[in-house]
């Protein structure tokens, strides 16, 4: 054999093994290929064993459809009350539609950055900072359901997005302290106040309740002092009357005894006149400058009887 013949025959296998190498394509788990002819989208290869005639049909690219990680970049937003902020954003996403991924966009993946990116901008900037610092799950569920429809024409699904650092001026945060100090002593202000009141409230309500009490004692006091006065005057009353009724009894026993002895020592009329001039001598015999002279006297018309009775006394 020539060597003419050698190198042809070399030619030809070369040519075979790399017609049979470029028709042979694999596909791993977790990707595929897009085909191409002459710059026509021809169709998607999953994963395992494939066989392309070479030069009419070529692979255009691999695409992944594993779920991809991305840290987006820190970028300053604008709070609703005119305050910086730096924040950072992490997303995880995986591709659903391969034609519309590869062609349907440039840069599908920077596309759904800027999206995301522009969202957040308008999500925060309707935040006050306090707002934005603590409410991040928040931000993260309002800024996935915003974007989530949009990355769907990109042929992407995002899975999870989170907002990361947010950082602020040291300026702001020294102002913030100080309206964290304010705020904490506005609270113990308050509470100390409440507490007075409070205090002050069951004070006033114990004091209103000892003075009823008060009341009360008093007034049953007054009920029991009362009731023993009245008893006290009844049995004043009745040990009075019962005095009364028994100086009456013996006046009257007196009498009646007086009566009895007059009826029984048999007193005439002219021993009473006696008596009567006798008492009457006693009173004119003493030093009072008035005698009054007893109405029964008069009636004697008898002054001579009672000058010899007179005389006979003397």
């Amino acid at each position: 054999m020539s060597i003419g013949s050698i190198i042809l025959l070399v030619v030809i296998l070369a040519l075979v093994v790399f017609i049979v190498s470029k028709s042979i394509i694999i596909v791993k788990q977790g990707e595929v290929k897009v085909v191409e002819s002459f710059g026509k989208y021809v169709k998607t290869l999953e994963p395992g064993l494939h066989f392309l005639i070479p030069i009419l049909y070529n692979v255009h690219c691999r695409v992944s459809l594993k779920q991809t990680p991305y840290e987006i970049s820190p970028q300053s937003v604008i709070t609703k009350d005119n305050v910086i902020v730096e924040v950072d954003e992490a997303l995880k996403f995986h591709v659903t539609d391969v034609r519309a991924f590869v062609y349907d966009n440039e840069d599908s993946v920077m596309s759904m950055i800027q999206d995301c990116q522009s969202n957040l901008r308008g999500i925060i900037g309707k935040m006050d900072l306090n707002e934005v610092l603590n409410g991040t799950e928040e931000i993260n569920t309002a800024l996935y359901n915003s974007v989530k429809d949009i990355t769907a024409g990109y042929g992407l699904a995002i899975d999870r997005i989170n907002i990361g650092e947010i950082s602020v001026s040291e300026e702001i945060i020294q102002s913030m302290n100080k309206l964290i100090t304010a705020s904490r002593d506005k609270e113990s202000a308050i509470t100390i106040a409440e507490g007075q009141k409070q205090s002050v409230i069951l004070e006033s309500e114990a004091r209103a309740s000892q003075m009823e009490i008060d009341a009360e004692a008093r007034a049953k006091q007054t009920k029991i002092d009362a009731a023993a006065r009245a008893e006290r005057m009844r049995i004043d009353s009745e040990a009075e009357a019962k005095r009364v009724q028994i100086l009456a009894e013996a006046e009257k026993l007196r009498v009646l005894t007086v009566n009895q002895g007059i009826q029984e020592s048999q007193v005439d009329d002219n021993l009473l006149a006696y008596l009567g001039i006798e008492a009457f001598q006693k009173v004119a015999e003493s030093d009072t400058n008035t005698v009054i002279i007893p109405s029964n006297m008069t009636g004697l018309a008898n002054i001579p009887v009672a000058k010899e009775l007179w005389d006979k006394s003397k």
